[in-house]
C-alpha cells in the first residue's frame, strides 16, 4: 500500500429481508445504506440495544468476502453493517460518507415499528472498522479530512456519534512519506499482520506511531497472518492480491482478528472486562498476537 493515496446523498434506505438464522444465533440481511447496497450481521435476541459496527471493505473487495469476521464481531454484541460502493463501475472503494449514511440508516430503522435490526440497533453509538483503504478512511473521517479517494466534497465532518476506530491491515503511507493524521480525540487500534506485503507491518506500524490527537491507542501484530487475514478468502478476486502467503490458518486469524477488534470497541464503550482483556490479559497471554500500547 505504498501508493494508499494515489489518485485514483441520496438517503435511499430500501425494506430488508432476514435471512436464516445462523448456529451461533447471529442473524444475515440485505439491505441498503444510502444509494449502497450493505449486508448487516447481528444477534437474534438481545436483552438491550447494540452499537453500530461499521465495517468500511478493501478497495475493490466484496462485503460477501468479509461475512465470518462480520459475524464473529456481531456475536459480541453489535449490529454489524459492511456497505459496497462503486464510485466508477465495476470498481468498489470505501467512502468517509459512510459514517454519516449508516447512522442515518440506523434512525430510520430504529423508527421502524415493523423493522427487526431497529428494535437492536444503538443510535448513538458508532464504532469503525476497516481494511486496507477502508481503515485509511476511516481514520481520514475522524480526522475530519475530505481525503481523495475516501471522500470527494469540500468538506467532511465525522458523526458525533464516533467512539472508536480499528484499522486492519492498513496505514496513511503517499508515496515513501507517511501522514501523520490526526484522529481527533478518537481511540484507534491497528491490526496488522506479520506476513502482510501490501500494508507492510515496518510502514503500517511507523503510520501508528505518528498518528496525531490520539487519547489511547494499541497495535496488534496478528502473527502469521497477511493482508488478507480477516477474509473469508486469500486474495478475493477484483482485489490487488498478497504476494506474501499467510502462514497461520485463516480460522484462526479471523478469530483472532475479530477478537480483538471487539474486545477494544468494547473497551472503549465502557466495559471492564474488555479493558482487561485489551490492556492486561490479552497481551499477558499473547496467542497469536504481539501486542504494543501506546
Amino acid at each position: 500500500m505504498r501508493s494508499l493515496l494515489a489518485a485514483t446523498l441520496s438517503l435511499l434506505l430500501l425494506t430488508a429481508v432476514p435471512s436464516a438464522t445462523a448456529d451461533d444465533g447471529v442473524r444475515q440481511e440485505e439491505t441498503r445504506v444510502a444509494s449502497d447496497a450493505a449486508t448487516v450481521w447481528y444477534p437474534e435476541h438481545s436483552d438491550h440495544r447494540m452499537p453500530v459496527a461499521l465495517l468500511l471493505p478493501g478497495a475493490n473487495v466484496r462485503r460477501g468476502h468479509y461475512a465470518r469476521f462480520a459475524a464473529e464481531v456481531a456475536s459480541y454484541g453489535f449490529v454489524v453493517v459492511v456497505p459496497e460502493r462503486y464510485p466508477i463501475p465495476f470498481y468498489s472503494l470505501p467512502s468517509e460518507f459512510s459514517l454519516t449514511e449508516v447512522m442515518e440508516w440506523a434512525r430510520q430503522r430504529a423508527a421502524d415499528p415493523t423493522s427487526e435490526v431497529g428494535r437492536l440497533v444503538d443510535t448513538n453509538t458508532l464504532v469503525v472498522a476497516g481494511h486496507s483503504y477502508g481503515g485509511a478512511a476511516a481514520l481520514y473521517a475522524a480526522a475530519d479530512r475530505c481525503q481523495v479517494p475516501f471522500c470527494f466534497g469540500l468538506s467532511y465532518r465525522h458523526p458525533p456519534e464516533l467512539k472508536a476506530i480499528v484499522g486492519h491491515g492498513t496505514n496513511t503511507t503517499v508515496g515513501g512519506t507517511v501522514d501523520p493524521v490526526d484522529v481527533q480525540g478518537i481511540p484507534v487500534m491497528y491490526i496488522n499482520g506479520t506476513e502482510d506485503g501490501v500494508s507492510e507491518p515496518a510502514e503500517a506500524h511507523e503510520s501508528f506511531r505518528t498518528m496525531a490527537g490520539l487519547p489511547t491507542g494499541v497495535f496488534v501484530n496478528l502473527v502469521g497472518a497477511n493482508h488478507f487475514g480477516l477474509a473469508d478468502i486469500d486474495n478475493p478476486p477484483g482485489a490487488a492480491p498478497d504476494s506474501r502467503v499467510g502462514t497461520a490458518p485463516r480460522e484462526e486469524t479471523i478469530t483472532t482478528a475479530a477478537r480483538w477488534t471487539a474486545m477494544w470497541f468494547l473497551a472503549q464503550l465502557g466495559d471492564a472486562s474488555a479493558r482487561d482483556f485489551v490492556y492486561d490479559s490479552g497481551p499477558r497471554a499473547a496467542a497469536g498476537v504481539e501486542v504494543e500500547i501506546r
